[in-house]
């Protein structure tokens, strides 16, 4: 039984195989830089997108800035929640706590 039939298309011992092996190719010359990168750019799955360029979505809107949003409106609308239990405190119940009688 050889190291494809052990494991499944897509892992990661593939993976780093045809890493290696485009590393070799590379390193002989018979890949080109560019050839070397879209070659290990397909293998790891980016659909051409090359690992030195910028990603194209980077402004436009994507699920990670759509993210980044909604983390920060949570965090700011706590910040803002805890300003209010504070003046509540201080304001209601401070004065309160102060009207008892103390032994």
């Amino acid at each position: 039984m050889g190291d494809s039939e052990s494991a499944p298309s897509g892992t990661t011992v593939d993976l780093a195989a045809e890493l290696e092996r485009l590393a070799r190719l590379h390193d002989s010359g018979a890949l080109s830089d560019d050839e070397f990168g879209r070659a290990k750019d397909a293998a790891l799955g980016r659909g051409g997108a090359r690992s030195d360029a910028a990603p194209a979505d980077r402004e436009s809107g994507s699920l990670g800035t759509a993210a980044n949003r909604y983390v920060n409106f949570q965090i700011g609308m706590s910040v803002v929640g805890l300003v209010l239990f504070l003046v509540v405190f201080v304001l209601v119940f401070l004065p309160r706590l102060n009207a008892f009688p103390h032994p």
